[in-house]
């Protein structure tokens, strides 16, 4: 089909007709001709541009074929230029406009105007298809907009310049049931009154309306699953003048989340307080009956064993403490202070050599180790990577430990000969609970939780610091821990 315009010319006299078709056509119009209203309407269809359109014609009016075409879906974008040689007057043109016409010529008409008239008649038409397109996309985006926001699983509500609900998805109702008081159309004011729970939300509406900022808060509402606490954002929206014309909130049901906060406290309460108060009276306890002497050997052996299953429980209970702080998000506690890393090397490692005085741990340190770290946070991550070491390696083999102090930091190595550790293993050494996937290499060494290096990991990061390990049989396992001098 040719790109160029499509013009029906109708006009029952042969000779203008043919006048007017042969200017068209060479202007460049592809041009289609009818004596009758009855063929026009058989002719036009929707790729039809233009209609010139006489208003006498021997079966109907021009009048009522331009109504036709207006009415009809096939043909109701389709222009209509009425041109006429008899209906000239005032009242002819006003007639023709007002049943639908888009413009009225008088013939004769010069060639030139007709064309330039035609040419303006089809810049209107481009025109309004454009209008007509980007108006659909709108609505199209609109409504996919509406349907991503009624589908969203948070809820959103839509506040006018004024504090006027507009909009609020369906999140809104289902996440407070028979309690939802979110109806679009009332004000801020109103819904506040109707639900005091919502005065700290109202207040930050107002603040967001007045300053244009970001308002962020929390508050907890009624529902019908009992109470809910939600977190929400208030991003306002301003015009070209400056003024606040629309709030968007969105929120979210941390519900969970809190409930999660309310287990830590009580979980870090019951580690730190209400387990290890009856845990220190046992050892106690034990203490107090060797410092009394007179035991029998037997007794001897059963307080010590009680001593050493205390002092296992207390490591635990504080390896739990830790984990519970950093998993459940208080994160490790790290006061730093200006310390020699080395020292606290030193320390870790004669603590080691008196509890296994029949292994041997060699010590090398160089450099400038002082900084500023946590020296009992440090001394643990020592004391866990040594301990590892030597419950991992032959009772022959030394575990070496060096210390260095570099420009900006300090590197702390541990490394043991033992049997490597699988391939498999290495990206997830640093896990909690390694316990649960014990390889070859672990079996028939002492039990523990498997958070050794879990925690030893988190001590290094809060530190800002990093822990790395490399094992292969040749080579045997090297723990590298960098830490940032502070």
């Amino acid at each position: 089909m040719s790109s160029a315009p499509i013009i029906l010319n109708v006009n029952d006299d042969l000779a203008s007709r043919y006048v007017t078709s042969r200017v068209l056509s060479l202007s460049g119009f592809q041009v289609l001709e009818a004596g009758t209203g009855g063929e026009t309407l058989a002719l036009a269809d929707e790729h039809t541009d233009l209609v010139i359109l006489d208003v006498r014609l021997p079966d109907m009016s021009g009048l009522e074929v331009c109504r036709r075409l207006k009415a009809s879906p096939r043909t109701r974008s389709a222009l209509v230029l009425h041109l006429s040689a008899q209906a000239v007057g005032a009242a002819d043109r006003a007639q023709g406009l007002e049943h639908g016409a888009d413009a009225y010529l008088v013939a004769p008409v010069d060639p030139e105007e007709l064309v330039a008239q035609v040419h303006a008649l089809l810049r209107l038409r481009r025109a309004e298809r454009e209008v007509r397109v980007l108006s659909d996309q709108v609505q199209q985006q609109r409504r996919l907009l509406e349907l991503a926001m009624a589908a969203a699983a948070d809820p959103i509500a839509l506040y006018d310049g004024d504090g006027t609900l507009i909009y609020a998805n369906q999140a809104v109702a289902a996440s407070r049931g028979s309690h939802h008081v979110h109806v679009p159309g009332r004000s801020m004011d109103a819904i506040r009154v109707i639900d005091p729970q919502l005065e700290s939300y109202a207040t930050a509406l107002d603040a967001a309306r007045r300053t244009g900022q970001v308002q962020r808060g929390r508050v907890t509402l009624s529902s019908d699953q009992g109470p809910r606490h939600f977190e929400y954002t208030m991003s306002p929206a301003t015009g070209p003048t400056g003024a606040v014309e629309a709030v968007i909130a969105t929120g979210q049901d941390v519900t969970e989340l809190r409930n999660a906060e309310d287990f830590r406290e009580q979980f870090i309460g019951i580690l730190g307080h209400d387990l290890r108060n009856p845990l220190n009276a046992l050892s106690m306890s034990a203490q107090q009956l060797q410092r009394q002497g007179e035991l029998s050997d037997r007794q001897r052996v059963f307080t010590e064993r009680i001593l050493t299953s205390a002092e296992r429980m207390e490591r635990m209970i504080r390896q739990l403490l830790d984990f519970a702080r950093a998993r459940l998000g208080a994160g490790l506690p790290v006061v730093r202070s200006r310390c020699d890393l080395f020292d606290v090397v030193r320390g870790a490692v004669e603590e080691v050599r008196a509890s296994q005085p029949q292994r041997e741990v060699l010590l090398d340190m160089q450099g400038d180790g002082r900084g500023a770290w946590d020296a009992d946070r440090l001394e643990q991550v020592v004391g866990n990577l040594v301990s590892n070491a030597l419950k991992f390696s032959p009772s022959d083999s030394p575990v070496r430990v060096s210390a260095e102090g570099l420009n900006g930091e300090a590197v702390v190595r541990v490394h043991n000969l033992g049997a490597p550790i699988p391939a498999e293993q290495l990206p997830h050494l640093f896990a909690a609970w390694r316990r649960a996937g014990r390889s070859d290499r672990e079996r028939g060494a002492a039990g523990g939780l498997g958070l050794g290096l879990y925690i030893t990991a988190q001590i290094v990061h809060s530190h800002g610091g990093t822990v790395k390990v490399t094992s292969t049989e040749a080579q045997g396992t090297t723990f590298t821990v960098r830490l940032p001098r502070g």
